[in-house]
C-alpha cells in the first residue's frame, strides 16, 4: 500500500510553483488599481477645452495632514479614488483636496497646456508633478482681471501624472479646466466681448436715466441710474475686475458685494414704491409693507456685516426670494384693481425672473450648471431688470405725455370757452350795473330829502341789497375770469399802501352790514413803491378778504402787512379773523393740492392759491386756542432802483408834533393807529371810555400841551357823537379847539346840524387804512396830500377859491347821466353834458374844465380814446393837465388798469356813490363844497 505525504497550507510550494502566484498577485493589484483610478485624458492637437471632472481621483484630507511626499506614498496612492460630480462642489469642512489627474501626450511633439482653476479666490492651490517638484502658478496681472493658472508642458508620447491641492474656506462649485493657449484666449476674448456687451447696455441705462432724470424732473430715473451702476459695480467685483474675482452668489469675502447686491435690492423696492405698483387712489397697505421690507433689508445689511459671510449667505438667499414675493403679491393686488397694462408688463417681467432665478438657484446646487453659467444668468437677468425699469419709465412718461397733451389742447378749447365766457359775463355785469347805479344814485340823493322813518328804513334796504348784488357780480366776475395758463404777471411801479387801501375800502358796505371791525396794519417799513401786478395783487386781496367775511363770526378782521428780514421786497400778509376755522377741504386749496374726499374745493382760495405761487409766495394756515384764525401768505415783489421815501416825508412833515387822542373800545384798532400815527412825527393818546377821554383832554390842557386831533368811534359805549359834543363844549372857547373827526360805518347817516354842534368837521369811513387816515389828516390840517405827488404845471392849484367847479359829463346813458349830474350839482359844481367820447373832445377842446368825468364805454368813441385825444390835446396845446375821472360798470382790474394807462387819473365802478364821488373830486382838484 503505497504512503500518502500530506501536504499543508503552510508547507513551502515549490520555486516554479512561488513564481506564478507572485505573478497572478501582481495581476490582480494591478487590475484592482485599473479599476479604482481615472482614466487618462488623452491629448490631441484638436482639443480645445476639457473639464478634469471625469479624468481626476480625489483625497479629501480633513485636518490638512498630508503633504506632498505623503501623497507619493504607495499607501496613500492607493487611496485616492475617482472623483465624482459631488466631489467638485466644494465644503468649507474639508480643509484641503488633493486631486490627481494624468495627461497622456501620444503625439511626437510636446504640448503645452493651461489648466484653468475656478473659483479663482482660492486659499491655496498648488499643483506638483509624479516627481513631487511644485510648479508655480502663472503671473496673470497683465491680463484684465486675475486669474488661476497653472501652465503644464506634457512630453511626446508619455503620460504624466498631477497632483493639486486646493483649500477654500466655503461652499462653492470647483471647475478644473485644462486649455490650450489658443482655446484659452479665444473663450477670454469671447468671455470680455460678454462682458463689455452687458457694461455698455448697463452704461447707455444709466446716462439716459440721468438724462431722462433732468430733462423729465423724475428722480424715479435717478433710482434707474442708481441700479444700473449698482449692477456694474457687482459686476466688476464679481468677474475680479476690481479685487479678486468672487463670483454672484454668496458667500463672499469682504463686505463690498453684500452691500452692493442688498442696496440693489433696496433699490428694487423704492422703484416699487414709487412707480407705484399700487393703486395710487386706494393703495390699501402696499406703501407700508414695502416701507418694512425696505427697513427689513436695511437690517439685513447691518447683520450681514456684522456677522459675517455665512450668515450673510443665508441673509441673501432669504431676502431677496421674500422681496421678489412681497412684489408680486403687491403688484398682482394693484393690477387686479387697476387693469393697467404697465403694471401687467411688470408682473409678467417680474415673474418670469423670478421662475428664472428659482431654476438657476436648484440648478446650480444640483449641480447641472457651473458657477460661471450661473453667474452669467445672473447678469443677464440683472441687466433685464433694469431694462424693464427704464422701459415702463419711459412708457410712463410717454403716456403722461400723451396725457398732458390732450390736457393742454382740453385747456385750451377751455381757456377759449371760458374767454368767451368772461366777455358775456362782463357783458352782463355791465348791463347790471349800468341800471343799478341809477337806482343807488336816486337812492342816495332821497337820503338828502325830507323822509319818515320808515322811508329811510326802505332806502337802507335798498342800498344795502343793490350793494351785496354788486359784491356777488364783483366776486362771479373774478372766479371766472382766472385762468393761471393765461396769465401774464406785470412788472409796474405801485404804490402797495394805496392798493391796499382800495381794496380794503371796497368792503365798507359788507363791513357796514354786519357791524364788524375790519382793521388794516401796515407796517412802516413796507415800502410805498415797490414793482408788481397791481390788479392781481387787488384780486388776492379780495379773495382773501371775502373768505375772511365768509368765515367771521364776532370781533374783527385784521389784515397785517409787513417786510420780510429774509429778502429785499418780500411781504408778509395775514388776514386774521374770530370764527369758524379752517375746513380740510380749505386748506386743501390754500396748499394747492387736490382733493380726494370727493368734496368741491374752496374756488376762492384755489385762485388765491394759485396768485401766491405765479408772485413767488407761499400761503398756510394757523388757529389759535382762542379761537383766532389767520390765512398768512408771502409775495415777493420787485424794489425799484432809486426808491425812496422823501415824498412821504414831505407828506406827512406837516403832521409831526401834532396830538392825537383816540377813542375806541376796540383796543387792536388803537394800537395800529397809535403805530401808524407814531411813525408820522405824531404822539397818540389812548382812551377806551368817555371819562378817560375827557380826562386826557383836561390834563393835556392843564400842562399847556392842548390835544390838536381827536378821533372818536361812533359806536363807543354811551355813544361817540354825544362824547364828541362834551369835548367841543369843554374846547370851544380854546384859542385853536381840537379837530373832531368821527369814526363810523358807512351804512350810519348823521344829522348835518347835531355834527356841527359837536365840532365834528369830518366823518371817516370804517375801514379806516392808514392812507385814508392820513389823508383825512393832512386835509384838516389844510394839507394837499396831492400836491406833493403832481407839479403845480400838471394840475391846478386853485381849485380851493373857486366859487364853483366846471365839469364836463361824457355819458351816453340818459338815466346815468341825469343821476350823475343831480349828484354833481348837489356838490356845488357846474356840470355840462355830452353823450360820447367824439363830443367830448371837441367840446374840451373848445372849453376849459376843472375836471372831466368820463363813461369808457360809449358810442362812436370810447372813454379810453377820447382820454388820450385829450392827453394829445393838451401836451401839443401846453395846457395844464386836467384831472379825468373813468367811470365804467366794468368792475374787471386789468381793464381798470388799462384805462389808467391811457392817461386817465382815477378809475371808479358804478355805482357811484355821493361821498365817493365827492372824495374823488376833492383829491384831484381841491375842491370842497362849503356846507356852512
Amino acid at each position: 500500500m503505497p504512503s500518502t505525504a500530506l501536504t499543508l497550507l503552510t508547507a513551502p510550494l515549490p520555486e516554479n510553483k512561488r513564481l506564478v502566484n507572485y505573478l497572478l498577485c501582481t495581476v490582480l493589484l494591478l487590475l484592482t488599481a485599473a479599476v479604482h483610478a481615472a482614466p487618462a485624458l488623452t491629448l490631441n492637437s484638436q482639443q480645445s477645452s476639457i473639464s478634469l471632472e471625469n479624468f481626476s481621483d480625489i483625497i479629501e484630507d480633513t485636518d490638512k495632514l498630508y503633504r506632498i511626499d505623503d501623497i507619493l506614498a504607495p499607501a496613500l496612492e492607493r487611496q485616492f479614488r475617482p472623483a465624482e460630480s459631488g466631489d467638485f462642489n466644494l465644503s468649507h469642512t474639508i480643509g484641503r483636496y488633493w486631486f490627481r489627474f494624468k495627461l497622456s501626450n501620444t503625439s511626437s511633439e510636446i504640448t503645452q497646456q493651461l489648466l484653468q482653476i475656478m473659483p479663482i479666490d482660492l486659499n491655496t492651490a498648488q499643483l506638483f508633478t509624479q516627481s513631487g517638484r511644485q510648479i508655480a502658478p502663472m503671473v496673470t496681472t497683465e491680463l484684465i482681471r486675475n486669474e488661476t493658472l497653472f501652465s503644464i508642458p506634457v512630453h511626446a508620447n508619455t503620460t504624466s501624472t498631477y497632483y493639486l491641492a486646493l483649500e477654500y474656506p466655503f461652499d462653492r462649485q470647483l471647475e478644473l479646466t485644462l486649455h490650450n493657449y489658443t482655446s484659452f484666449l479665444g473663450e477670454v476674448s469671447q468671455r470680455e466681448f460678454s462682458n463689455s456687451i452687458f457694461w455698455g447696455v448697463l452704461g447707455l441705462l444709466c446716462i439716459y436715466s440721468l438724462i431722462s432724470a433732468s430733462l423729465h424732473s423724475d428722480s424715479l430715473f435717478l433710482a434707474t441710474a442708481g441700479f444700473a451702476f449698482l449692477i456694474i459695480c457687482s459686476q466688476s467685483i464679481a468677474w475680479g475686475y476690481i479685487g479678486s474675482p468672487q463670483g454672484l452668489l454668496p458667500p463672499w469675502d469682504g463686505y463690498s458685494l453684500i452691500c452692493i447686491i442688498l442696496a440693489i435690492s433696496i433699490i428694487d423696492l423704492i422703484y416699487a414704491l414709487r412707480f407705484p405698483i399700487f393703486p395710487i387712489s386706494n393703495p390699501g397697505h402696499g406703501p407700508k409693507v414695502i416701507h418694512l421690507t425696505a427697513i427689513a433689508n436695511i437690517i439685513a445689511v447691518v447683520i450681514s456685516v456684522i456677522a459675517g459671510a455665512e450668515i450673510a449667505a443665508i441673509t441673501i438667499n432669504l431676502i431677496i426670494p421674500f422681496n421678489s414675493l412681497i412684489l408680486l403679491f403687491i403688484g398682482l393686488n394693484g393690477f387686479l384693481q387697476t387693469y393697467s397694462r404697465l403694471l401687467f408688463y411688470y408682473m409678467v417681467a417680474r415673474t418670469a425672473l423670478a421662475l428664472i432665478v428659482i431654476l438657476t438657484v436648484v440648478g446650480y446646487s444640483l449641480s447641472l450648471i457651473t458657477t460661471s453659467i450661473a453667474n452669467i444668468i445672473l447678469l443677464l437677468l440683472a441687466t433685464t431688470i433694469c431694462t424693464t425699469h427704464t422701459a415702463l419709465l419711459i412708457a410712463r412718461q410717454t403716456i403722461r405725455q400723451r396725457k398732458q397733451n390732450q390736457d393742454e389742447q382740453r385747456i385750451a378749447i377751455l381757456g377759449a370757452v371760458n374767454r368767451a365766457k368772461t366777455d358775456i359775463l362782463a357783458r352782463i355785469t355791465h348791463d347790471i350795473r349800468t341800471p343799478m347805479s341809477a337806482m343807488l344814485g336816486v337812492s342816495e340823493l332821497l337820503q338828502d330829502t325830507r323822509l319818515t322813518a320808515s322811508q329811510e328804513d326802505h332806502i337802507r334796504t335798498l342800498q344795502r341789497s343793490g350793494h351785496e348784488l354788486l359784491q356777488l357780480l364783483q366776486e362771479a366776475s373774478q372766479a371766472t375770469r382766472f385762468n393761471e395758463n393765461d396769465i401774464e404777471l406785470r412788472n409796474e411801479l405801485i404804490n402797495l399802501p394805496e392798493i391796499i387801501d382800495e381794496s380794503v375800502s371796497s368792503f365798507r358796505n359788507i363791513a357796514a352790514e354786519q357791524a364788524l371791525e375790519l382793521i388794516c396794519d401796515i407796517d412802516s417799513e413796507v415800502s410805498e413803491k415797490l414793482i408788481g401786478d397791481p390788479s392781481r395783487i387787488r384780486q388776492l386781496l379780495t379773495h382773501v378778504m371775502n373768505n375772511a367775511f365768509e368765515h367771521f363770526e364776532s370781533g374783527y378782521i385784521l389784515l397785517n402787512v409787513s417786510p420780510s428780514d429774509i429778502n429785499q421786497g418780500l411781504l408778509n400778509f395775514e388776514v386774521s379773523h374770530r370764527g369758524k376755522p379752517f375746513s380740510n377741504l380749505e386748506k386743501q386749496a390754500i396748499n394747492g393740492s387736490v382733493s380726494e374726499e370727493g368734496g368741491i374745493i374752496n374756488t376762492r382760495l384755489a385762485i388765491a392759491s394759485q396768485l401766491i405761487t405765479l408772485m413767488n409766495g407761499n400761503a398756510a394756515v394757523r388757529s389759535s386756542g382762542k379761537g383766532l384764525h389767520s390765512l398768512r401768505f408771502t409775495l415777493q415783489l420787485g424794489v425799484p432802483n432809486n426808491s425812496d421815501n422823501n415824498t412821504l416825508r414831505i407828506r406827512t412833515g406837516l403832521l409831526n408834533n401834532k396830538r392825537l387822542l383816540v377813542v375806541d373800545s376796540n383796543q387792536t384798532f388803537c394800537k395800529v393807529v397809535s403805530k401808524q400815527c407814531s411813525n408820522w412825527g405824531m404822539p397818540v393818546f389812548i382812551a377806551s371810555s368817555d371819562n378817560a377821554a375827557i380826562a386826557t383832554v383836561r390834563n393835556q390842557s392843564l400842562i399847556n400841551a392842548p390835544v390838536d386831533i381827536i378821533l372818536i368811534d361812533h359806536a363807543l359805549p354811551g355813544g361817540g357823537l354825544k362824547l364828541a359834543k362834551r369835548i367841543y363844549d369843554e374846547t370851544k372857547d380854546q384859542q385853536q379847539p381840537p379837530i373832531g373827526l368821527l369814526l363810523a360805518h358807512a351804512n350810519i347817516t348823521f344829522d348835518r346840524d347835531e355834527l356841527r354842534d359837536a365840532g365834528v368837521r369830518r366823518i371817516l369811513s370804517k375801514p379806516l387804512t392808514g392812507v385814508a387816515l392820513r389823508s383825512a389828516l393832512l386835509s384838516e390840517c389844510h394839507f394837499d396830500a396831492n400836491a406833493v405827488t403832481h407839479t403845480p404845471d400838471q394840475y391846478r392849484t386853485d381849485a380851493l377859491t373857486l366859487s364853483s367847479l366846471q365839469c364836463l359829463i361824457a355819458e351816453d346813458n340818459p338815466t346815468n347821466a341825469q343821476v350823475l349830474t343831480r349828484m354833481l350839482k348837489s356838490l356845488g359844481i357846474t356840470v355840462h353834458h355830452v353823450e360820447n367820447g367824439q363830443q367830448a373832445v371837441n367840446t374840451f377842446m373848445r372849453k376849459r374844465f376843472d375836471v372831466v368825468i368820463m363813461d369808457i364805454e360809449m358810442p362812436i368813441m370810447d372813454g379810453a380814446e377820447a382820454t388820450r385825444q385829450i392827453r394829445q390835446f393838451e401836451k401839443e396845446e401846453e395846457r395844464e393837465r386836467t384831472p379825468i375821472i373813468g367811470l365804467t360798470a366794468n368792475a374787471l382790474d386789468e381793464q381798470r388798469d388799462s384805462y389808467l394807462r391811457a392817461g386817465m387819473d382815477l378809475h371808479l365802478v358804478k355805482p357811484i356813490r355821493l361821498w365817493e364821488l365827492a372824495e374823488a373830486i376833492k383829491r384831484w382838484t381841491g375842491y370842497q363844497q362849503n356846507k356852512s
